[in-house]
Formats: structure tokens, C-alpha cells, sequence
């Protein structure tokens, strides 16, 4: 969680592979107070990191008000900076830990509005995603994190053919509204799951 924690991953994935890659992802769970000297840190070390965009939705102005101030607070689960310095990412949720039902399109409509709900204020906008790049960090990034890219995270011929049908089209979507489309159909594997 703690960018003192985020060098230590980063000091230990640097003295076990050096100037050798690794042969898969070293990533970087949370990441969610790194500093912008270990984004480009985790970029030279082909690193990547996994954001829960719930930190901001639960607890931004906490971060903001009590912990860190509003600088540091407003660089909290830095997945905008990530993207920009093509830094590998996606999102994820800790549920049930979170205590929040489980919603993906909540890890969506955070990253792209940065809103926390507890005073609905907007904490770190310069760190925010598109909608294409927050819908990809729970999709197709997801999929290659987890070394599975070749068989889902994207509808292409020879994947698995998961997706979901959504009531209403995000990228048209009012995106403080992101959260509330309704799931109509669920498939896996090209059968039926849900709907």
C-alpha cells in the first residue's frame, strides 16, 4: 500500500532479475501510494500494477483530510500516471474485504471520476483514466496480468467467448453514472451464464 512498501518490491524484483528480465509480469498488488519516481521505476524495471479503485471511492478524503494531505493524496492509486508512462495496469476489488458488493464497473467509474462517496468530493482528477482505458484495466490488461490474454480479456477468434451485455453503452454513459448499468446477460465459454 505504502510507497515504502513499493520500494521494497521494486529493490527485491531489481536484485533478483538485475539487467535480466523476468519471463513473466512482476506485479505490483495496490501500488495505491506510489510515488511518481516509482512509476518510472516500475516502467524501467518492466514492472505493472494491479489499482483498487475502491481506495479512492471509500477512502480518498480520509487519505486526503487525515493521512496524507491533499498533495500526496491526490497521487493516491496513480492509475492515470501509470498509463501515461506506459506502465502496464489494471483494476482490481479485495472482495469481499472491501465490505462493497462486488461491481466492476464501480472500479470503472472510479478511475474515470476519481469521486469518493463519503463527501463526494473528486481526489487526484490529474490521475484519472479515459472510459477505453478503465473498461481495458478490467478486461484485457486484467487477462494478460494474469498470463491469460491468449484465451480471454478481448473477443477475438480462438478466445474463450466471455462478455457481458450491458443495458446502456459506457463510452455514452454519463460517467458518474458508470455503476448503475445493469448487466443483462452473462456468457462463458460462448454458453449462457447469466440472463
Amino acid at each position: 500500500q505504502g510507497d515504502a512498501a513499493v520500494d521494497q518490491v521494486l529493490d527485491a524484483i531489481e536484485a533478483a532479475y538485475g539487467a535480466n528480465p523476468s519471463l513473466g509480469i512482476n506485479r505490483i498488488e495496490h501500488a495505491t501510494m506510489a510515488r511518481p519516481d516509482q512509476i518510472v521505476r516500475m516502467k524501467a524495471l518492466g514492472c505493472e500494477a494491479s489499482f483498487m479503485t475502491d481506495f479512492v471511492y471509500l477512502y480518498g478524503a480520509d487519505y486526503r483530510d487525515k493521512l496524507f494531505g491533499p498533495e500526496r493524496a491526490a497521487f493516491m492509486v496513480p492509475l492515470g500516471a501509470a498509463a501515461k508512462a506506459g506502465v502496464g495496469y489494471s483494476l482490481h476489488s479485495d472482495n469481499p474485504a472491501a465490505g462493497l458488493p462486488l461491481n466492476p464497473l464501480r472500479l470503472v467509474q472510479t478511475a474515470v471520476t476519481r469521486r469518493c462517496m463519503i463527501d463526494n468530493s473528486v481526489v487526484g482528477p490529474d490521475v484519472a483514466l479515459s472510459i477505453d482505458e478503465a473498461l481495458r484495466g478490467i478486461t484485457l490488461h486484467a487477462a494478460r496480468q494474469m498470463g491469460l490474454d491468449g484465451e480471454i480479456g478481448s473477443l477475438e477468434q480462438g478466445k474463450q467467448a466471455d462478455l457481458t451485455i450491458l443495458e446502456s453503452d459506457p463510452y455514452t454513459t454519463d460517467p458518474e453514472k458508470l455503476m448503475d448499468i445493469k448487466v443483462s446477460e452473462t456468457w462463458l465459454g460462448g454458453e449462457k451464464a447469466f440472463g
